[in-house]
C-alpha cells in the first residue's frame, strides 16, 4: 500500500513537471523567435545561457517565486535569491568590499571635474544618499557581511580630504532624529518620495548658503502638499526577486504641492509639475510583476526643466542615478533651471558640456552600487 502511495505521489509530481514544462517549452520558444518576455524585475542567472532561458520562461514563474518566498517566510530564512531579510523585515541585496584603489580611482574623477567648475565659478557637491542598512544600526543577521555602508565612508572621506564639497544624507537623518528605516522601502533599494522631499531640503539649505539666492520656502515643506498613500501598491528590485509574501508590500506615497507651479519641459510643454513631471497612470492598476510604481511614477523627472513661476535664477545640473527621481521634482520647483544627466551617460559631461548648460550648481548624488567595481559612473571627459 505505502508502494503504491509513493508510486502515485510520483505519478503526480511528474505530471505537475510534465504539464509545466510543456507550458514553459512554448514561451522559451516564443521568446527565442519573437523576444517576448514576461516583465518581472528578477532574473535568474544560472549555470549557462540556456538554464537561464528556461528559468526567464518557465510558467507562471511570478507565481513560483511567490510560494518560494512564503516558504522561505515560514521557515525564517533570512536569505532568498541573493537577498537578505535584514533582522527588521527589510530587504538588502549586499555589496562587496571594494578597494581604496577603485575608490581613489573614482574620487580622482570626481576632484578633476570640481577643479574645473571651480575655476569657472560653478558649486559642485557629491550627495550621498542613504543605504537601506543604517550604518548606526545595520539590522544584519548573524552572519551576513555588507559592505555599502563601509564603501561609502571611505569614498566620502577621500572626497572630503581633497577638497570636494559632500553633503551625507545618511548622517543629515541621524542628526535630525529620523528614522532610516521610514524613509526606505522595506522591499526596494530607493528611498521613499518623503525621503526625496527631505533631501530635497538639505540640498536647498546647501544652495542657499552657497549662492545666496532667495527659495520658495514653502517647497521644502510637507505641511504644503497633498500626500495620498496608496496601500500595498509597491513592490521593489529587492521584492520581485523574493515575492510578496517574504517581506511583504510596501505603500506608495504620491505627493503633490498644494501651491501653484508652472514647470516647462524641453519639448516647450509648460503646466504644474504633477502635469508636466508625475505620471500618475501606474497607480490606476496593481501589478506585482514589476516594481513599476516608483520607476514609472517618477520616471519623468529626469529630464530638463524651467521654473517659470522661480525667485531665482539658479541653474542646476544634477547627475544621478534613479534615486535622483525622488528629488528632481522638488528641484524643478525650486531653482530656475534643472539639467539631468543619468550616471550611465557621464561621458557626455566634457568642458565642452559644461559651457553649453553654463550650471551655477553641480549635484552629483548616486546610490551606493555606484561604487562597485567595473562602474562607469565616474567617466567623465576631458577634465
Amino acid at each position: 500500500m505505502n508502494k503504491t502511495k509513493n508510486y502515485a505521489f510520483i505519478a503526480v509530481f511528474l505530471l505537475i513537471v510534465l504539464v509545466f514544462g510543456g507550458l514553459s517549452y512554448s514561451k522559451l520558444v516564443n521568446f527565442y523567435i519573437n523576444q517576448e518576455l514576461d516583465y518581472n524585475e528578477w532574473t535568474p542567472e544560472l549555470g549557462s545561457k540556456f538554464e537561464t532561458d528556461i528559468a526567464s520562461t518557465f510558467y507562471n514563474k511570478v507565481g513560483f517565486v511567490n510560494l518560494n518566498g512564503a516558504i522561505c517566510n515560514i521557515l525564517k530564512q533570512p536569505t532568498m535569491n541573493g537577498v537578505v531579510k535584514l533582522n527588521n523585515g527589510y530587504l538588502l541585496s549586499p555589496f562587496k568590499h571594494t578597494s581604496d584603489k577603485v575608490l581613489g580611482k573614482y574620487a580622482d574623477s570626481v576632484v578633476k571635474l570640481n577643479y574645473y567648475l571651480k575655476n569657472r565659478g560653478t558649486v559642485l557637491v557629491y550627495a550621498n544618499p542613504p543605504y537601506t542598512t543604517n550604518k548606526y544600526d545595520p539590522e544584519l543577521p548573524v552572519g551576513v557581511e555588507d559592505y555599502g555602508n563601509d564603501n561609502c565612508d571611505r569614498f566620502l572621506q577621500m572626497l572630503r580630504d581633497a577638497g570636494v564639497d559632500t553633503i551625507d544624507l545618511r548622517e543629515a537623518m541621524h542628526d535630525d532624529g529620523i528614522d532610516h528605516y521610514s524613509m526606505m522601502y522595506k522591499t526596494d533599494h530607493h528611498w521613499t518620495t518623503e525621503a526625496g522631499l527631505y533631501a530635497y531640503g538639505v540640498l536647498q539649505d546647501y544652495i542657499v548658503e552657497k549662492t545666496g539666492c532667495s527659495v520658495d520656502e514653502r517647497i521644502a515643506d510637507i505641511q504644503n502638499y497633498t500626500v495620498t498613500t496608496y496601500k500595498k501598491w509597491h513592490l521593489g528590485s529587492n521584492g520581485q526577486r523574493t515575492g510578496i509574501y517574504y517581506a511583504g508590500i510596501d505603500d506608495f506615497d504620491l505627493i503633490v504641492p498644494n501651491f501653484e507651479t508652472t514647470i516647462q519641459n524641453d519639448e516647450g510643454v509648460a503646466g504644474t509639475m504633477q502635469d508636466i513631471i508625475l505620471n500618475k497612470e501606474p497607480l490606476t492598476n496593481k501589478n506585482y510583476t514589476s516594481r513599476y510604481t516608483y520607476d514609472n511614477v517618477l520616471d519623468r523627472s529626469l529630464g530638463n526643466f524651467k521654473n517659470l513661476d522661480c525667485k531665482n535664477d539658479i541653474k542646476v545640473l544634477t547627475i544621478t542615478d534613479s534615486y535622483g527621481k525622488a528629488v528632481n521634482p522638488y528641484l524643478a520647483m525650486g531653482f530656475a533651471q534643472i539639467d539631468f544627466v543619468h550616471d550611465a551617460d557621464v561621458s557626455v559631461v566634457t568642458p565642452e558640456f559644461i559651457e553649453e548648460v553654463d550650471p551655477d550648481v553641480v549635484i552629483m548624488m548616486y546610490y551606493p552600487d555606484c561604487l562597485q567595481k567595473k562602474r562607469k559612473a565616474f567617466s567623465f571627459t576631458g577634465f
